[in-house]
């Protein structure tokens, strides 16, 4: 297979402050969570949410569930969007633990400052429930997870990729591009494209495409940037085959092809959290399909699992994982009514 790579300078503009509202447990031996120590009991509860970028439908779709549920049980949910910037996330964490939370469930901006989280919440007794991305304390022990199964979506993201190629019998590795538009710093991500890339490899695709490794940082706007570079620098490809940790990515990188004027006859993407999949499958465009995930149902068993945690010591299970079957334009209105 011939592998180029795009290297891409990205940034994230840091914000200076978080937005915090309040609203209405991975075994107990994992860092933080002690249920000797932080059990509520029949006492009051108030529970911390923190997400890395609240304007995605998925963390608006997760801290709306969680919300509900919360109001529904009785218990103070505090919620907060750092927007990304890792900073911002510290000084939140310090905020709600003084605040007087009892539990955390958190969605790192940059898993790098996974120790420096669960040690400032292990101090407290207060145990951590980790979002999307696993985080890991100094010793390499991991806090309790609920996210998606990284191994199987990519799979089957790789899978649907070369299925669509095989229609294609014109292609080759001159013509033809197997594109990741990928984000190597966070491991939730390279789970799920390394996945894809081996059982689109696995299936032959390495003898009809050439793999391109497309870095973004997460979203929309960085994957359109990157991706235009990277058309720029193929002037012999015409086919291009997209998938993504994420639908940004790939969303992002169909509009810069279509920029190109590169059409839905010659572009084809299939995302891997479901996130856009209502907003794509209503264009005419290339986006073929998605994973769909519930992120109502992850926002709402994280809630839950914390819940049960502090209220009677039920210990959080270490990993959890949100089933993605596959959304497409026929199937969008019975699995999401869009």
């Amino acid at each position: 297979m011939k592998h180029r790579s795009l290297l891409t300078a990205l940034t994230v503009a840091a914000a200076a402050s978080a937005l915090i509202l309040t609203g209405c447990s991975n075994s107990a031996d994992a860092p933080a969570a002690d249920p000797g120590s932080t059990g509520a009991g029949d006492g009051p509860i108030k529970i911390g949410y923190i997400v890395k970028r609240g304007t995605d439908t998925f963390a608006s779709d997760q801290v709306d569930a969680a919300k509900a549920a919360a109001a529904e049980a009785g218990v103070e949910l505090v919620t907060a969007d750092v927007k990304q910037d890792t900073g911002l996330t510290i000084s939140t964490v310090n905020q709600m633990i003084a605040s007087g939370i009892q539990g955390l469930i958190i969605v790192v901006p940059d898993q790098a400052i996974g120790p420096q989280v669960l040690e400032l919440a292990a101090a407290k007794g207060i145990p951590v429930l980790a979002s999307d991305d696993p985080i890991k304390d100094a010793a390499g022990k991991a806090a309790p997870f609920i996210g998606l199964d990284g191994v199987a979506l990519g799979t089957q993201a790789g899978e649907q990729i070369l299925s669509i190629l095989d229609e294609h019998p014109d292609s080759t590795p001159e013509n033809t591009a197997f594109v990741v538009v990928s984000q190597n710093s966070v491991s939730a991500c390279t789970e799920r494209t390394g996945a894809a890339i081996d059982a689109f490899n696995a299936g032959g695709g390495e003898a009809k495409a050439t793999y391109i490794d497309v870095p973004h940082d997460g979203t929309l706007q960085t994957a359109v940037t990157a991706m235009s570079a990277t058309i720029t620098q193929n002037p012999n490809i015409t086919n291009w085959y997209i998938t993504s940790c994420n639908d940004d990515g790939v969303a992002g990188a169909l509009r810069a092809l279509e920029a190109k004027d590169v059409t839905k006859d010659n572009s084809f993407g299939i995302g891997m959290d479901g996130s856009l999949a209502c907003t794509e499958l209503a264009k005419d465009n290339g986006f073929v399909g998605a994973n769909y995930v519930s992120f109502k149902t992850n926002g709402q068993m994280a809630f839950d699992s914390m819940y049960a945690f502090l209220k009677d010591g039920t210990a959080i299970p270490a990993s959890q994982s949100i089933p993605g079957p596959l959304i497409t334009r026929d199937n969008k209105a019975e699995l999401a009514g869009c």
